[in-house]
This record gives structure tokens, sequence and C-alpha cells, in this order.
């Protein structure tokens, strides 16, 4: 089936030198992209990853990750006086 897309020139462009990498034309490109997205399940609610989640090591106990690590306070701690001044 022939469809017609109106798509920027840059977008264009940039995937006919990724289907010609591919050894592809435009077409066959595109269709393989479009298939792949089909295909795949869909996870709408599924979020993407916080920081401390893309960090865990696989095979950590979880007891590992609940430790923590207490900051001083920064009320109590003493200031060092100093200037900019040469002596």
């Amino acid at each position: 089936m022939n469809v017609t897309l109106k798509l920027p020139d840059d977008l264009v462009r940039e995937a006919r030198h990724r289907a010609v990498n591919e050894s592809k034309s435009l077409s066959a490109w595109l269709s393989d992209l479009v298939s792949r997205e089909l295909h795949e399940p869909m996870n709408e609610a599924e979020a993407p990853m916080s920081l401390a989640e893309a960090m865990r090591v696989p095979g950590m106990p979880a007891s590992f990750y609940e430790k923590e690590f207490p900051l001083p306070d920064r009320k109590q701690t003493k200031h060092r006086e100093f200037t900019f001044e040469p002596e």
C-alpha cells in the first residue's frame, strides 16, 4: 500500500542515511521501524527508572541499599575564618 507522509527535510535526510547504513531502502527501513514499534508490548504504566534504580547492582540483597548515611548538622559545625587579602 502506498502512503504519503509529510516529514521535515532534516528528519528524512537522517532516516535515509540510517537506511543506507543498513543497506535498505527508506521504505524498507521505515517499514521495519513501524513493524518493530507495533509488535513491542506496550508498557504505558511503566515509569522511567530513577537514578537510584539505575545504579542498583544485580544480585545485591535489598539490605545493601537500606543503609542511611546521616549528614552532619550544619548549624553545629564550626566555620573557619579566612580572608582573601595578602598577609
